[in-house]
């Protein structure tokens, strides 16, 4: 029974303080003290109702802090004074903010949410066309930033709700902590125990009060978002109702265009200062850091010197970030202008073929623009991260004073860096914007407009050749050195650049093809150099000029050599393995070249094959035998094997033939004839003069051995000669009655026994 009463009181004490009524309790020297219920006309004005809960705050809060200045905080630790003057100022400015919230929701409720400015803006358009197009962007400007307005006040009224669900909750648990607080006080026993709890009390009521005032809040603000977004929207309707209307009568006039040409021109002019001012900042700090390196590779540098060091590089990475989105800035700029001048001709041209040319300009800047955009989302994500890093490393409390401004330092650097990459981003931003507003009002509709004549149509095909043909298929970054500094340039590889490059080395090619031709004939008809020699000079001079060709072509191109590395270190690892016969070939047909050792029109003798020596390849020699089959032979079996040159140094060859006469014949006489036979075949030479030897006495015959030399050629065959000589001898020899005899047997028979003589009938062959 004692706990119901105690309840019932609390209820009939601070009902009107939750419904936010009446003042908050005034607890003044440890004792606690109600304000009477408001009057009923006070309820129904809450404005008044809010400003007496805030005088009456206030003045407990003053109580409040005089008296934790005069006497010590009670309680253990003091911690209920400090939590109930914490209590005490978050009630003072949430009845203030509370104020404030009703004044906005008054002044809203009595004039709507547009300004002066947009009000003038509006009734610009109220007299007869044609309308001013820098005008109507400004209307477009508005109405995008009262877009950004409703968009802003939806989320913020999505968040409200949210909290709202949040301080109900938080308004229940103060509820039911009161009601725990009241039983605790109930049962408390002793003095100082229901003190205690009565303090504990206290604060829980405190804590009540504050969430219903919160609470509170939230509803005003609520209604006061929703208030305002109604505003808005019958603002941003009327706007799109004016725009329907106005932006198919907007003209741009010469003054207007030139204008902004000017404006753009001057943007162009400070863009150019700032640059000049960055280069002169990061020479000044190029200089200072080449000072600092040299004093920080001195043995007497410490550690601050180093970290200056640091902070210097970062200073200068970040200068060349900002230069870098300077001159994208220029870019912009410059295609802002290409811009404006294409809707100037648009807007003055009713021809839909110039129209339509405009539309496809300018859907080709939007689509190079927004290529490009992910790069900058993706740098400007980079340097927000950077950032925060810099910011967690800048909160470690082990910094000393020297460290701590060095990072300091370090992040107003990347902040900077981070600035630079956001006004990149809000230019292309506004151009995006800009571009998409300007095709809606020329007809485009995000594609391609329908083709009315061969000229459109041949204009789309161009515009996507021309998107293939400057399709870049990968960036190469080469460093240079420049007076002394590391200059990194980058090269783009596209599919233009390499079709191009691709057809010059074909005509190069060809005409070297040409020129090599002709020259092979000069080196036979002119100089009488061989033409197997002739045709492998030009074979190896085209491979040189091929070689050559490419270089010339990739710098002409400017695609860097470095582009090949990849290339080179996957044939010598993957490749490697696989062509090495053909390389040992190619590298021993470059050694047969150099050395000579082997050339064409060389008789050589090769693993059971003797013949000419028609051509030295890279990869392979051809050897034509004597019986005219043509072999390919590698290029290393002339180094791995044995290889017998019969033209190496001396042409000459000696040859021998063989000749027997019968026994009893004049061999001096036979002799004779035989060398006579050499000494008057032509291609048999002088010098050394045929010889003939008495090699023998055979079996069947006196040997002779005719030794002559020839001087072997393409026209020489040796057997033909071989064989005019044995017919001369075999003639002159039959002439002079000296017999060539063939090889004879003596047969012996022993007769001394009878010889058996048997007959033996014939068979029977059936007939």
């Amino acid at each position: 029974m004692k706990r119901q009463c105690l309840v019932a009181l609390f209820v009939m004490t601070f009902a009107p303080l939750v419904n936010g009524q009446i003042g908050l309790p005034s607890v003044i020297g440890g004792q606690a003290k109600t304000e009477a219920a408001a009057p009923a006309p006070e309820a129904a004005n809450p404005r008044a109702a809010t400003e007496a809960q805030l005088a009456e705050a206030r003045r407990q809060q003053e109580a409040e802090q005089l008296e934790t200045g005069t006497t010590p905080p009670p309680g253990p630790q003091g911690l209920p004074i400090t939590d109930r003057k914490r209590l005490f100022d978050r009630l003072v400015a949430a009845y203030s903010e509370r104020l404030k919230l009703l004044d906005d929701l008054d002044r809203l409720g009595k004039s709507p949410p547009e300004t002066s400015n947009q009000q003038a803006l509006l009734a610009e358009f109220a007299g007869p066309p044609p309308y001013s197009a820098l005008r109507v962007d400004a209307l477009r400007d508005t109405h995008d930033a009262t877009g950004e307005r409703l968009r802003s006040l939806a989320a913020a009224e999505r968040a409200l709700e949210a909290q709202k669900l949040g301080l109900l909750e938080a308004q229940k648990r103060g509820a039911e902590a009161l009601r725990l607080a009241d039983d605790k006080l109930a049962r408390a026993q002793g003095q100082d125990e229901k003190e205690k709890q009565r303090l504990n009390r206290e604060l829980t009521a405190l804590r009540l009060q504050l969430a219903e005032a919160d609470l509170a809040n939230i509803v005003i603000a609520v209604d006061r978002v929703r208030l305002e977004a109604k505003a808005l929207q019958a603002l941003t309707t009327e706007m799109q109702r004016l725009l329907a209307r106005v932006v198919p009568e907007q003209s741009l006039s010469k003054e207007e265009f030139e204008q902004q040409q000017a404006q753009l021109l001057g943007s162009l002019g400070k863009m150019a200062a700032e640059m000049d001012r960055l280069v002169s900042d990061n020479n000044r700090r190029t200089a200072e850091r080449e000072r600092l390196a040299k004093f920080v590779a001195s043995a007497g540098a410490g550690p601050d010197a180093g970290r200056r060091l640091q902070l210097l590089d970062e200073r200068m990475d970040t200068d060349r970030v900002q230069l870098m989105t300077l001159s994208w800035l220029q870019m912009l700029l410059q295609a802002v202008g290409d811009a404006w001048a294409q809707r100037y001709v648009a807007l003055r041209s009713q021809d839909s073929t110039t129209r339509q040319a405009v539309i496809t300009s300018l859907s080709t800047t939007r689509d190079e623009l927004l290529s490009r955009k992910q790069l900058v989302h993706e740098l400007q994500q980079a340097a927000r991260l950077a950032v925060r890093e810099q910011e967690l490393r800048l909160s470690d409390t082990f910094l000393d004073e020297a460290a701590s401004a060095d990072e300091s330092a370090r992040l107003d650097t990347l902040k900077q860096r981070l600035l630079a990459y956001q006004r990149v981003d809000l230019a292309a931003a506004g151009l995006e914007r800009q571009l998409d507003r300007w095709l809606q009002d020329f007809g485009f509709q995000g594609k391609a407009a329908s083709v009315d004549n061969w000229q459109l149509g041949a204009m789309q095909i161009a515009k996507r050749l021309r998107a293939i043909w400057d399709f870049e298929m990968f960036a190469v970054e080469e460093s240079t050195v420049v007076d002394g500094k590391t200059v990194a340039v980058s090269y783009g590889v596209t599919v233009g650049k390499s079709i191009g490059a691709l057809l010059l080395f074909v005509f190069g090619y060809w005409l070297f093809s040409l020129l090599s031709a002709r020259l092979q004939r000069i080196m036979v008809g002119r100089f009488k150099v061989n033409e197997q020699l002739a045709s492998v000079i030009r074979r190896w001079a085209m491979i040189s000029l091929a070689v050559i060709l490419v270089i010339f072509i990739l710098n002409l191109a400017r695609i860097p050599l470095t582009v090949f590395a990849f290339l080179g270190g996957a044939l010598a690892i993957g490749v490697g393995f696989g062509t090495q016969t053909i390389i040992k070939n190619v590298i021993s047909g470059i050694i047969i070249l150099f050395e000579r050792k082997i050339r064409v029109g060389d008789i050589i003798a090769l693993g059971g094959m003797t013949g000419h020596v028609t051509a030295v390849d890279l990869r392979a020699s051809t050897v034509r035998g004597f019986d005219g089959v043509e072999a390919l032979v590698p290029n290393s079996s002339f180094l791995e094997n044995q290889v017998v040159n019969w033209t190496y140094s001396n042409p000459r060859i000696r040859r021998e033939i063989r000749i027997g006469v019968a026994y009893g014949s004049p061999v001096q006489q036979a002799a004779e004839i035989v060398a006579g036979c050499a000494k008057d075949h032509g291609q048999v030479l002088r010098d050394p003069a045929p010889e003939v030897f008495f090699e023998d006495f055979a079996d069947s015959a006196l040997l002779l051995v005719l030794v002559f030399w020839v001087e072997l050629g393409p026209t020489l065959v040796s057997r033909r000669v071989d064989s005019d000589l044995r017919y001369a001898m075999e003639k002159r020899l039959g002439a002079a009655g000296i017999p060539i005899p063939f090889p004879q047997r003596d047969v012996n028979l022993n007769v001394s026994q009878p010889l058996s003589v048997r007959l033996t009938p014939a068979p029977d062959t059936g007939r």
